[in-house]
């Protein structure tokens, strides 16, 4: 067996951050009870998006630390999908535009998008989620738009 040369057998870890997707009956004080419990786990919630209908609503949520938010909704008996997204940070004005304009040249769809209640740096963040992951970061990784982790979301980072 021929083993290839050390610098190829590195792998590039692409910047990954986990959203966790819940339904909640749509009830007075469901999301609050979650919330609550949430606060005395210990576990910071760094975005959140809410899809609401008449019976039920969707919870997006991406945590800070995914594990401890996974461990959480498990404890909290809460049924839950993964997902992964993206984590940019924009930049200006039009930063926007510009990153769906270059998923949209690639011909990818972004299916939803959200912003974090953290930034990184001073410069906010958004969440997307795409139908091609790997795509898309070569896209704006190509374009020099930065791409975030889940590290990238430690309090010394983010302000």
């Amino acid at each position: 067996m021929t083993r290839l040369p050390i610098q190829t057998e590195q792998r590039y870890k692409a910047p990954t951050a986990v959203q966790f997707s819940i339904f909640l009956a749509n009830r007075v004080g469901q999301l609050k009870e979650m919330l609550d419990f949430m606060v005395s786990q210990d576990v910071a919630i760094v975005g959140l998006s809410i899809v609401d209908s008449t019976d039920w609503a969707v919870i997006r949520l991406v945590f800070q630390v995914s594990e401890k938010g996974k461990a959480a909704l498990r404890k909290h008996n809460t049924p839950f999908t993964e997902s992964e997204v993206l984590l940019v940070r924009l930049s200006g004005q039009d930063s926007m535009a510009a990153i769906c304009g270059l998923l949209l040249r690639a011909e990818i769809n972004v299916h939803f998008a959200y912003p974090l209640i953290v930034q990184h740096q001073g410069l906010p963040i958004m969440v997307f989620h795409v139908d091609d992951l790997v795509a898309s970061r070569e896209v704006l990784l190509r374009h020099h738009i930065t791409l975030l982790g889940e590290e990238d979301l430690s309090p010394g980072l983010t302000g």
